[in-house]
């Protein structure tokens, strides 16, 4: 043991010699050139032959091109015979001589040329592959100046070793979780290191970071959430259920990985920050602090600046780690036959991409023809037609179940009668820059007949633009959500894209009239890409990013006045009352007190109701104008769905929560350290 432990210190102190580090660095870089480079190589090859591949199956020798991989399997670009003797036979023409389904043509034709050392899944994208390439060669060279040589040859060997341990046993996923969790441990406490360097300053603020961030590397609280996501996050994969189509795989993945990852980052956040402040105050440590040349407002931003340091280094790896695989099983093979393809398709066009949507335009009655329906509705109710006056609550909910019934006819279609088919049109608009981008555009749709069995199959047809040419049948199960594309083309030139839906359905005998498709309010939208998912998932990663800012200026304010444990339970009824906002904002329509004009103040019970329900709206209120904006900032369903997440939202969400709330958090908590005297309340014997 004293031998190893003398190797140990040895190596340690070798480490630090310059030549030693001048040697590793050029060994490291080399090492990562000499893997990176072919693949790089090839990769841009590829990459330049799928755009000349793609430019001639586009192009005006499309017939002849597609002629020549029918009879041979090849075809010629750049010089070079691109194909295989299988593909021979492949039928890629349509009746009209024009390729068929081009994207998918072109990737059979790449897929003879990727040689079978490359990773599929780093052609996808070559800046995945650089991207990459740079995130090593960084982590090797700061391993090697930060003196942390000795650690990451002790990670990667451990790593290696597990990881042929676990496959010698028959479990290679569990072997790549468990060879990623050491690899991830490293990687946490490289940053850690490099932050720690950043805050090496004379400067209060820094200071104060610097020594938060030492507080939770050392505390068993911090650890012990930090531990748990390190081991968690490799281990989702290998909980992945690989026999489900690779779309809903993908999907699982980013839910489960970034819902881990934020709520552990929360939890970690709120006890640090009402830890951190609380205990100096109960231990009198603040008295070192505010006894130095120290500002309240520095110390609460020292503090704040550590935790949202902290946040960063935790969702960086977790990002870097999800991104990776993410990568990586977006290139696993997929069923075989058309369901197989769709699947891919859906992969590509629904889940790792970034779209916009765009709902259908409804007609609405306007306030005169409310009325008039409000005003029969009342002549038609004996109990309404007595009433001297009708409260306006009551109004209120008339008219708005009257715009609602007229807005859910517009969302009914009758079912056939005697062969003849009933539909209704519905026109999207905005979707200019779905024509101009020239992306497949998805329509999705979640429709209900009968009792709505998802064991029941139904058809309906579709007609885009009230061409009968375009028109297409499709079957669908209720309440399950399907997607049919749509080519671009069918916008027209004011970005406007009409699609009739046909009810196909034919009640039988005795049962005319049953079989109405109904859909909800959300239940048609079309869905046009903008973006690609990368850059989504950048900008998802930096709003949890700014929402943990949020929570840590709320639990470092509370904290100041109050005890740790009630500072806790305070910052985590604001985080949940946050998340649940939305929901309130809707649920607040619906919920009407008594008028204040309409009360009989002699009637006790009446005067308790109305106080008691405006004063239950009065808070529910506060807290949705105060909380809205830090849940209606959902990043990780937006990706998850495929929705585009614009740097206008980011801004905002960094404006008013990153900023604005939290600046305002900070500064309440600065007024309270002015106002109270330390000495004197923490001096308890």
């Amino acid at each position: 043991m004293n031998l190893l432990k003398n190797i140990h210190l040895w190596l340690m102190q070798t480490q630090q010699r310059v030549v030693v580090k001048i040697i590793a660095t050029v060994i490291i870089a080399g090492a990562i050139a000499g893997s990176l480079s072919p693949v790089l190589q090839v990769s841009h090859r590829l990459h330049s032959d799928r755009a000349a591949i793609e430019e001639a199956l586009s192009g005006p020798n499309q017939r002849l091109i597609g002629e020549q991989l029918q009879e041979t399997g090849f075809i010629t670009i750049h010089g070079r015979n691109i194909g295989h003797e299988r593909l021979k036979g492949f039928q890629v023409l349509d009746e009209s001589g024009s390729i068929n389904n081009s994207a998918s043509v072109t990737w059979y034709l790449i897929s003879t040329e990727i040689p079978p050392w490359l990773p599929n899944w780093m052609l996808r994208s070559l800046g995945t592959t650089w991207i990459i390439a740079i995130i090593a060669l960084v982590w090797g060279v700061s391993s090697v100046w930060l003196g942390l040589l000795i650690p990451l040859v002790y990670a990667i060997l451990g790593s290696t070793l597990s990881f042929f341990l676990f496959r010698l046993f028959g479990m290679p996923g569990l072997a790549l979780a468990v060879a990623a969790i050491g690899l991830l441990a490293f990687t946490f406490a490289l940053l850690l290191c490099i932050l720690e360097l950043l805050f090496c300053s004379p400067k209060q603020i820094p200071t104060i970071a610097k020594g938060l961030l030492l507080e939770a590397s050392r505390t068993r609280l911090s650890l012990a959430f930090i531990a748990l996501l390190l081991i968690l996050l490799p281990l989702i994969p290998y909980w992945l259920d690989s026999a489900s189509p690779l779309r809903h795989q993908l999907q699982t993945m980013l839910s489960r990985s970034l819902g881990i990852t934020f709520a552990i980052s929360a939890c970690l956040t709120v006890l640090l920050a009402c830890a951190t402040v609380a205990f100096e105050i109960r231990d009198r440590q603040v008295w070192h602090v505010m006894t130095k040349p120290v500002h309240k407002l520095g110390y609460l931003l020292g503090k704040w600046l550590g935790i949202v340091s902290l946040n960063a280094t935790i969702l960086c790896i977790a990002g870097l780690s999800i991104f990776i695989y993410i990568q990586y099983l977006r290139a696993q093979p997929v069923a075989s036959g058309m369901q197989g393809e769709l699947d891919r398709l859906a992969v590509e066009e629904e889940v790792l991409t970034a779209r916009r949507s765009s709902d259908p335009v409804y007609l609405e009655l306007t306030s005169q023809q409310i009325n008039a329906r409000v005003d029969a509705i009342v002549e038609a109710d004996p109990d309404l037609r007595g009433m001297e006056q009708i409260q306006i609550p009551l109004r209120r909910k008339i008219r708005s179940e009257v715009q609602e019934q007229f807005l859910a006819s517009q969302r009914s279609i009758p079912p056939a009668n005697q062969g003849s088919y009933f539909q209704q049109t519905y026109t999207f608009t905005g979707l200019e820059e779905a024509k101009r981008v020239g992306a497949p555009i998805a329509f999705q749709y979640r429709f209900h007949i009968l009792d709505s069995n998802e064991h029941e199959v139904h058809e309906a047809g579709f007609v885009f633009n009230e061409d009968p040419a375009t028109r297409q049948t499709i079957q669908f199960v209720p309440t399950m959500t399907h997607v049919t594309l749509i080519p671009s083309a069918f916008v027209d030139d004011q970005g406007k894209l009409k699609i009739s839906i046909y009810n196909f359905y034919q009640p039988p005998p005795g049962k005319e009239g049953r079989g109405s498709i109904s859909f909800d309010a959300d239940g048609i939208k079309m869905l046009y890409r903008v973006g690609e998912f990368e850059p989504n998932f950048l900008r998802a990663i930096i709003v949890l990013w700014i929402k943990l800012a949020f929570l840590a200026a709320i639990g470092l304010s509370v904290a100041t006045f109050l005890s740790f444990s009630v500072a806790t339970l305070v910052t985590f009824t604001i985080f949940a009352s946050g998340l649940m906002a939305p929901w309130l904002a809707e649920s607040l329509q619906l919920y009407l007190p008594p008028v204040t004009s309409e009360v009989d103040f002699r009637d006790i019970g009446m005067v308790i109701q109305w106080g008691f329900e405006n004063t239950i709206r009065g808070i529910a209120s506060f807290l949705v104008f105060m909380l809205r904006g830090f849940g209606d900032q959902q990043p990780t369903s937006q990706l998850v769905q495929g929705m585009f997440i614009s740097w206008g939202s980011v801004f905002q969400g960094f404006i008013t929560i990153g900023v604005l709330w939290s600046g305002f958090a900070i500064t309440i908590g600065t007024i309270v350290l002015r106002k109270r005297q330390l000495a004197i309340y923490s001096g308890s014997g």
